[in-house]
């Protein structure tokens, strides 16, 4: 008994009780070997639940682990028999799906999944809503590895995200040269950073009933070295992914005070003009903010 519980142990999410990552590769390596004998086909769904960090930080880590206890719940109970799921780590969740006929088979198991974990979470007297965002990869014998395939499926599930998550995305072959821009665009960011390269531009805001101007909305721009000025759209989604978003905030908002205090005193006979500054959703998590 000792030992099945050791073997359990160490083939399981210990969270969850799913299988971990060593068992599932385990058994995407023998489903692919199936698949090649036969001459069929095998797709994997790699997810993670959106916004989950946010979850976390905002109602704490153990609202977290019962949200991902009744997500796994949940998608054991919408798969079919025969077809595996598992836990990889923190939000993230394969299903593997064997003897599937094309990549149909696999979107109405995505789209299943989609639609079990729309309802509301009930945790510790919250209202919990959570969409996941998945990557379908179908296998290609007889040259399918299962490190391949579960890296395809993470760069369609990384598309999906970006594509505005609650959605799934299938892997084509020019995903990967996708998110090497997105690790390039993080790499610039950061550096963006440490250079100073952000700068903030300020829109005025007039008066409709006189045309005198009431304030004004500061706009970050980046000011990078070879492409010129960038707006938001070129580098936000990148920024808010990775969390940089705080950083490039914080800035901003500093400058737009700075610039405020500065028109204070430069205009002292006139009323006092507002500033707006847009903050992304993460920053009102941040209790400093």
């Amino acid at each position: 008994v000792l030992e099945e519980q050791l073997h359990h142990q160490a083939f399981h999410d210990p969270l969850s009780g799913l299988p971990n990552r060593a068992l599932f590769m385990d058994r995407l390596e023998h489903a692919l070997a199936r698949a090649k004998r036969r001459g069929g086909k095998v797709a994997l769904l790699f997810m993670d639940l959106d916004n989950f960090k946010v979850i976390n930080d905002s109602l704490g880590h153990e609202v977290g682990d019962q949200l991902l206890v009744a997500a796994a719940k949940r998608l054991k109970a919408c798969l079919r028999l025969g077809d595996s799921a598992a836990r990889l780590g923190g939000d993230e969740f394969t299903v593997l799906i064997e003897d599937v006929d094309g990549v149909g088979d696999a979107v109405r198991v995505a789209e299943r999944i989609a639609e079990i974990l729309q309802p509301p979470f009930a945790i510790n007297h919250h209202e919990v809503f959570s969409t996941s965002s998945i990557g379908i990869a179908l296998s290609s014998p007889p040259h399918a590895q299962p490190a391949d395939l579960l890296r395809h499926a993470d760069l369609a599930m990384y598309r999906a995200k970006h594509n505005g998550k609650a959605r799934y995305e299938v892997f084509e072959p020019s995903m990967g040269a996708d998110v090497l821009e997105r690790l390039r665009l993080e790499n610039e960011l950061r550096r963006a950073l440490e250079r100073g390269e952000f700068k903030v531009y300020y829109q005025p805001i007039v008066r409709l009933e006189d045309g005198r101007i009431a304030g004004a909305e500061a706009l970050v721009r980046w000011e990078h070295p070879t492409r010129g000025l960038l707006l938001p759209e070129k580098f936000l989604s990148v920024a808010e992914d990775t969390g940089l978003i705080l950083r490039i905030g914080q800035g901003v908002l500093r400058e737009a005070c700075n610039q405020v205090r500065a028109w204070q005193g430069r205009y002292p006979t006139v009323a006092p003009l507002t500033v707006s500054v847009n903050l992304s959703p993460r920053e009102f998590f941040q209790p400093e903010l």
